[in-house]
């Protein structure tokens, strides 16, 4: 029996009922109709009023009249277009987080912190990052679920625009050809532009739809920590959940200490990096991922104690990470880095709010 796809997916639980990777698809296609839709109205009312065509043969008292639809109109317009590019920016920012890190952003956007020394630990701990916004999301296992620094959206934003701007110039075409045809005074060689248009306009959306499900098939990386920030010489539980629909030919969680050198070579300035500790918690191969159960694994981790602080710097930084790497086909491998602060020994431990 035939049933139409459900443009949503709905989480009870740990389960989705629907396929997540459709609903993304589905609401990313809705805020494009909505913005393509404004930008067509837009082009008519316009054109409409501006063209010669449409004025030579009115009136002022008429234009006058007119001014009013003429303004609803617009606004309406620019009210869908501001709406279908925000919503679809939105979606693209989220695409790779979870619903609880995507309702974290939503709710501190305005009080993000960068992982930079902060003015109020200048005089104890001048170049240590606090990193407290790398906790500001409570984890649902452990402690604290930490940010993910990778962003997919920086890669997806290329397509997208792509896309838009030449849909957005097809439409506008479309406007003038049919009100070229609706005053009579039609336009041939524009109409005949419209068909190598949209198919190049065609391409450039689906372009970008595959781009955004290779990258939205695999799903979510959770990463979670029982205390933070870390001290050298102590234990911590590390929990890892990754979701999605697909098989890993190799799924591994490191524990990395990475230092970073900033220089200057000629006109050019230089980042070089290199990973002086690496600690494998996991590396395992053939791993299927259900969409309804995801994989999951806890560990733990063991700081040296004689481990270096973190350390940020005008030219140098030394920068600890869990990193989630994985390889599968046909999605893209992925390597997604959760940064964490390891404050130096001698300090009284932050003890947990739980």
């Amino acid at each position: 029996m035939f049933r139409f796809p459900r443009p949503w997916s709905k989480k009870r639980g740990k389960r989705f009922v629907g396929t997540q990777l459709r609903s993304i698809l589905w609401e990313v296609a809705f805020y494009s109709g909505v913005f393509m839709l404004g930008v067509f109205v837009l082009s008519l009312v316009l054109l409409n009023r501006f063209s010669p065509e449409t004025t030579q043969d009115l009136s002022v008292d008429a234009l006058e009249d007119n001014s009013l639809s003429v303004w609803v109109f617009s606004i309406l317009a620019l009210a869908a277009m501001g709406s279908g590019a925000g919503g679809m920016l939105y979606r693209l920012m989220s695409v790779g987080a979870s619903s609880e890190r995507r309702s974290a952003m939503a709710n501190r956007a305005g009080s993000i912190e960068l992982i930079v020394p902060s003015s109020d630990d200048i005089a104890r701990l001048p170049s240590v990052p606090r990193g407290a916004a790398l906790t500001d999301s409570p984890g649902e296992r452990l402690t604290y679920r930490l940010a993910s620094e990778n962003s997919q959206a920086g890669e997806l934003m290329g397509p997208a625009i792509l896309a838009l701007l030449w849909n957005t110039v097809w439409f506008i075409l479309l406007a003038v050809v049919v009100l070229g045809f609706w005053y009579g005074s039609p336009r041939y060689i524009l109409a005949g532009l419209l068909v190598p248009f949209g198919t190049i306009g065609y391409w450039s959306f689906r372009y970008f739809l595959s781009h955004l499900r290779r990258f939205a098939g695999i799903g979510p990386t959770i990463v979670e920590i029982s205390d933070h920030p870390f001290y050298a010489g102590h234990k911590y539980r590390v929990h890892v959940s990754q979701a999605g629909r697909l098989k890993f030919r190799s799924l591994s969680v490191r524990f990395v200490c990475e230092e970073e050198t900033i220089f200057a070579q000629g006109t050019d300035v230089r980042v070089e990096r290199h990973e002086v500790f690496t600690q494998e918690l996991c590396d395992e191969k053939n791993v299927r991922v259900d969409p309804e159960v995801p994989w999951e694994q806890q560990f733990t981790l063991d700081l040296p104690r004689n481990a270096m602080h973190s350390f940020v710097g005008a030219h140098n930084a030394i920068r600890w990470k869990i990193i989630v790497t994985g390889e599968a086909r046909p999605w893209p491998s992925f390597c997604r880095n959760f940064l964490v602060v390891v404050h130096p020994p001698g300090l009284p431990l932050r003890r947990s709010p739980r």
